[in-house]
């Protein structure tokens, strides 16, 4: 079976906001493609300090972001939010995999954003982050046990990272533009040798802790049935942790930026452990 000719397509953003009163919220759209069948699919997180977090999603009636130069729009009215995402830095781009079935391309356009939201009615302004992952093969064919991603925000400094872990490592890491090899990414700390310095993020808040991709394939079954039983039980069942933490930029001992990421990780042989 040839992948590059349509069998397997999933075209996925990923768009978040960190509200200047700590509000955080996570937007995804995505179309996949698998054979002859097409799928959309939408979800929408919400945190706040006093309602805790609120999640939804769905397989119907999907807007998918559009971009114009610097600003990329989204809205779903259906999750009654609208939002605008406005560049502060430029973007980044990635193949994080190749092979003879496909690639997997990760396009950072906004690796820190200016957002304005209505939510509800109600006006938000803040920071964000907007990312579209293209895939052409199935991405259980990926050698990873374990991936790690994560965005850092503050005033003058941006950290992104990426890792997968598995029959061979790969790890991207960019700070303020400018990718720097040789880190640790961990769950806590990212430790970056090379500019002697260390992030450290306090996993405060719990955004998700779940065997997602179980519940999104779930929602799917009713466009592509029996598609739960083509994807392998360890990737199926992984378990995804995903934190909203309160971070700390140390550079020679001294803290020189404190903010917010947004992080996670994902174990895809958490079925046999």
């Amino acid at each position: 079976m040839n992948l590059h000719k349509g069998h397997f397509h999933l075209n996925k953003w990923f768009l978040d906001f960190i509200g200047n009163s700590g509000e955080a919220m996570i937007f995804y759209a995505a179309e996949l493609t698998w054979r002859n069948f097409k799928v959309p699919y939408t979800s929408y997180l919400y945190y706040d300090s006093t309602e805790g977090i609120s999640r939804k999603s769905r397989t119907r009636n999907i807007q998918m972001p559009e971009k114009r130069n610097n600003i990329i729009r989204w809205s779903d009215s259906k999750f009654e939010v609208e939002g605008t995402w406005k560049e502060i830095t430029k973007p980044l781009q990635a193949r994080l995999f190749e092979s003879e079935e496909g690639f997997l391309d990760w396009n950072c356009f906004q690796p820190a954003s200016e957002v304005h939201l209505i939510k509800n009615d109600i006006m938000l302004e803040g920071k964000g982050y907007v990312e579209q992952l293209i895939l052409t093969f199935p991405p259980w064919n990926i050698p990873m046990n374990e991936l790690r991603w994560g965005r850092f925000g503050s005033a003058e400094n941006q950290l992104v990272w990426i890792e997968l872990r598995g029959d061979y490592d790969q790890q991207w890491l960019w700070w303020n533009g400018i990718r720097i090899n040789n880190c640790t990414i961990d769950n806590h700390c990212i430790i970056i040798p090379e500019e002697n310095s260390t992030l450290k993020l306090d996993q405060g808040i719990v955004l998700e802790s779940e065997k997602k991709i179980s519940t999104v394939v779930k929602s799917l079954l009713d466009y592509i049935p029996g598609f739960n039983k083509v994807i392998p039980t360890n990737f199926l069942m992984a378990q995804e942790f995903k934190w909203l933490s309160r971070c700390q930029l140390i550079t020679d001992g001294k803290r020189i930026a404190t903010g917010m990421a947004i992080h996670e990780m994902v174990n895809f042989k958490s079925h046999n452990s």
